[in-house]
This record gives C-alpha cells, structure tokens and sequence, in this order.
C-alpha cells in the first residue's frame, strides 16, 4: 500500500492533519469535522460522496499530498529552507506584545494588512467561547477581534473548514495557521483560481504538533473541575511565555507554568501525522514566526521580554515586514540562521529523522503520503547516525498500532 485511497483511509492511518479542507471544500454537509475519542477533529463522509468530487478532496488534503514549490528565495539552508529575510524581533504595541504567545509579530501582521487596506479579514482559530478548551474558526476584522484571538492554542482545530463559503464572497484575506493548514491552502489554490486570488498572505508559525484534546481536559481535570464549569482556558501569553491560566464559573483562578504544560503535559500526546510532518517550519506560508528563546534548548524555563524568529518565506512576505519596520510597528534586527538550531533542536531532529520513518511505513506496508521538493535525503544523509534508531522505533510504533485512529463518534 502506498497513497491513501480515501479521506477515511487519511483519517484510519493517522494522516489526517485536522485541518477541515475537505470539509471545507466538499458539497454542503459531504463532509463535516467531528471530534474522536483519541481527542483529534477528523472528517465524517457521507457514503453519497461521488467518486469523482472524493477523488478531487483527497488530491487536495494534505495529509494525502504537499507540494513544495520552488522557491525564489535568494538564501537557502538545508533545515531551515529559502528565505528572503531571517530576523528576531517583536510587535512596538506593548499590549499586543504582552498577550501574544511571545513578541507578538503575527498579530502585529494580522493588523497591519486590515489597517493597510490589503486584506479585508484575518481567518485564524481562537478560543470558543461555548467550549473553551476548545479552538474555532474566527475571522478578525479589527483590532479588538485580533487581540482576542492572540496567543497559541494547543490541541486540535479546523480553520478550512468554511474555505469556499469565505472564497464565495470574493473579499480578499489573509490565512493565520499551522504549516499543514498553509499546505491545504497551497494544494487548494493549485486547483482553484480564487484561492490563488483572493489569498494573497499566509503566516505560519513553528509547530510542535498537535495535542489531544483529551490532554487538555486532563490539565483541567487535575484541579478537580468539570468540563462546564471552565469559562476560559488559556494556554500561554500575558507575558512570556505566560503561564496556563484557568478560570472557573464560580470566578477560581487556576495557572501552571508554560514548562509544566507544555513539556510536560501537552507533549505527551502529539499526533502520529505530526512525527511524519515534512514542513513543521512554514516552509509554504509567506512569513512565519517563532519563539525566539535562543540558548534555552527549545523551551523558555523563565519568563522574559518576548521576541520572535522571523522568516520571510517569499518576495510578498519580505516587503510586509519592510513596510511595518518603516512605519514603526515592527522592531527587529538580524538572526543568524545557525541560531534557528538552537531555538527550535526538535525542528532539526525531525526534518534528519523524517525519511526514516517514512521508510518503516513502506516496510510495514502502510498508507503514507506523498511529499515533493523538501530535501527528504539530504536531511536524512545529515541525520544518518540516528537513522537505523529512527526506522526501528517507527516501526515498533506502528506494530503497536500507533498510526491506526478511530473515526468520529
């Protein structure tokens, strides 16, 4: 077996990224989202989904297919991809600096294209305010609706998932996500016209992976409340890297260090697709940040002053960060590209280790997808010494079942 023959094969073998293209782009109600008991968003398809419309929606996931195009970027890096620009920096704004998950530059972004007139909205994911453990779509069209989106959230979300209705309405914005949620919008504006028209910014931000669900609730569960008693649930920010904040119906206020929750507790259970994940760094979105902790071996141990990693993808990315440097809303100064190594060392075990186990899913016979142009040998070649470890522990992990999912309930 070699690619996934259906959206319910992407989803059964852990390849499914959650991100709600196929949702998004199927004929009303087709697919639709819905959360498993492994605590992922995967897609429920109706069994009347013609061929021909399935075979279109699994050439456009990108769990099944990503595709990276050559890049015009003048300087290139093994790991780190082409670039125009590489700098660290953070937003001017105190206050978006200061609620952001660290120097506040995507929402720095987010408000100079609406304020520039370039785009109409911003479509990220923020904190449902019905189920706040939970992440929903959110389209931003002022200042106040972007602070309120600001910071990470960890654990699933499907920001495609309305793609074609936003499309419809002909309005030109800008895409916030994760790197494969940027790869959908790439696959999608390859096979639609107004995908490639009407979306002219994407930002990424470095990705460790996505979470369960189920983690979440377990951080909850651990000071004694039940799902309905939160009222919010945040997971960093309000400093940085800020700490989990909790608040419950009857006004108790719950927080736990970014150390205790994110490695510790929300890195227990990352998604199989996400150790196969061939762009964890935004190598498709035209500008993507991340935290900026050098020295501090991937994680921040202390609060600080927050700053960003700043990549200019393409030409389009390298002249925003030019226009808000000259009009004051960007403070930066250069990074060294070897710097990136230290920010981000898992980001650079993944892409040595991503052949290898690419490897032990043909060996053992499973579906796996397909990836074009992301330097797969020449990063395993750098990371040869740990490739047999790799491949071995792969494959232990599938013969346990770990890329097997169930499907929504």
């Amino acid at each position: 077996m070699t690619q996934p023959r259906s959206l319910t094969e992407v989803a059964a073998f852990g390849l499914c990224t959650g991100c709600g293209l196929c949702a998004g782009m199927a004929r009303s109600g087709a697919v639709r989202m819905a959360m498993t008991p492994e605590g992922y968003l995967r897609p429920i398809v109706d069994p009347g989904l013609d061929a021909g419309e399935h075979a279109r929606l699994l050439e456009l996931c990108p769990g099944n297919r990503q595709t990276l195009d050559a890049s015009e970027g003048p300087q290139s890096d093994r790991i780190w991809g082409a670039y125009h620009r590489l700098l660290k920096g953070h937003a001017r704004d105190a206050e978006l600096r200061f609620k952001a998950s660290s120097g506040g530059v995507i929402s720095a972004l987010a408000l100079h294209l609406l304020e520039s007139g370039k785009v109409d909205f911003i479509l990220h994911i923020a904190a449902d305010p019905d189920s706040p453990l939970r992440s929903r779509l959110q389209i931003s069209r002022s200042r106040a609706e972007i602070l309120a989106g600001a910071a990470a959230r960890y654990g699933p979300a499907a920001p495609l998932a309305s793609i074609d209705a936003l499309l419809g309405e002909g309005r030109p914005f800008a895409v916030i996500g994760k790197p494969c949620d940027i790869a959908g919008i790439r696959n999608l504006a390859r096979a639609d016209a107004r995908a490639a028209r009407l979306i002219p910014y994407t930002i990424a931000f470095f990705c460790a992976g996505v979470s369960s669900l189920n983690i979440s609730e377990a951080i909850v569960a651990k000071y004694g409340l039940a799902l309905d008693e939160v009222t919010a649930m945040r997971y960093r920010g309000h400093g940085c890297p800020g700490p989990t904040h909790i608040r419950s119906r009857d006004g108790r206020v719950f927080e736990q260090s970014y150390d205790e929750t994110w490695s510790e507790e929300l890195a227990q259970e990352i998604q199989f697709r996400c150790k196969i994940c061939p762009d964890s760094i935004g190598e498709q979105a035209d500008i993507v940040c991340g935290d900026a902790w050098v020295g501090a071996g991937g994680y921040a141990h202390a609060e600080h002053d927050g700053w960003n990693a700043i990549v200019a993808r393409s030409a389009a990315g390298a002249a925003l960060l030019r226009e808000m440097e000259a009009a004051g809303s960007l403070v930066s100064e250069p990074l060294a590209i070897r710097d990136l190594d230290l920010i981000q060392p898992h980001q650079v075990e993944r892409k040595r280790a991503l052949l290898a186990r690419l490897a032990a899913l043909a060996v053992k016979r499973q579906p796996r997808p397909r990836y074009r142009g992301f330097r797969l040998a020449a990063n395993a070649w750098a990371g040869h010494g740990r490739f047999l470890q790799n491949f071995l522990g792969t494959c232990r992990r599938i013969g346990r079942g770990a890329n097997r999912e169930s499907l929504p309930l």
